[in-house]
């Protein structure tokens, strides 16, 4: 009887720490959210639920290889939790593997086919490895799923344009920018394919827009780059 007790105590006691990490969290005070994530897991190592939270936060603070680890263990403890295995995803993209995080999105998918933003972060992984057709498919399924989305659009709008495919890369960038009137980004890209399609005119309104809305927002880097292509000859 003394066993039982002391297990179910340190069930509740697991699941309190793991609450109180999630609130942390939810506050931005990650590293005393990890430390209260490592108790829930001291007191129940089967806590799958934990070891997924705790590998965002390690996401958050840039430990990429730590949230690999958390993340591995949660799918050890859950084969079908398919957040984990698309967050997985993410952190091999973030230490540029993207590649290795193509399988984890298509376990993902499987388990999990309805979830627009899955086959969006696989789109983006194929596409940094010059599978351009493929990141098309996966973006089209995306906006299928979900068609407010202004970065699916812009970003299939970069595998159209690498592809040679201006004009279609500009409709998209359209609709990326209906969606989110501010999105600079969208516009510098629309700029690009409309200067390459000679239309120096309407590239230059582009960059100009892209540029005031970078320096609205603070994007220093964005406005060094398109400070850069407006000065070019």
């Amino acid at each position: 009887m003394e066993n039982i007790n002391n297990t179910n105590s340190n069930t509740e006691s697991a699941e309190s720490h793991f609450d109180k990490g999630n609130a942390l969290s939810d506050q931005g005070d990650y590293e005393s959210a990890i430390v209260e994530y490592d108790k829930a897991l001291a007191l129940n190592p089967n806590l799958a639920d934990a070891y997924f939270k705790r590998g965002i936060v390690h996401g958050e603070i840039g430990q990429h290889f730590e949230a690999i680890s958390d993340y591995d263990a949660a799918i050890r403890l859950n084969p079908n939790y398919s957040h984990a295995y698309n967050n997985r995803g993410v952190s091999k993209i973030k230490l540029g593997h993207p590649e290795a995080a193509i399988p984890d999105y298509g376990k993902a998918i499987r388990l999990n086919p309805n979830d627009a933003r899955i086959y969006y972060n696989r789109g983006n992984a194929k596409d940094d490895i010059g599978q351009h057709f493929e990141a098309i498919s996966d973006y089209d399924a995306a906006i299928r799923l979900n068609p407010n989305y202004a970065n699916t659009y812009n970003n299939r709008g970069v595998a159209k344009a690498n592809l040679g495919h201006l004009e279609a890369a500009i409709s998209d960038y359209d609709a990326a920018i209906r969606l989110n009137p501010n999105y600079a980004q969208a516009y510098t890209n629309r700029g690009n394919a409309k200067e390459k399609l000679g239309r120096p005119d309407d590239a230059k309104r582009d960059h100009q827009t892209a540029l005031d809305l970078a320096e609205k927002a603070g994007d220093e880097e964005l406005k060094s780059r398109i400070m850069t292509t407006l000065e070019a000859p």
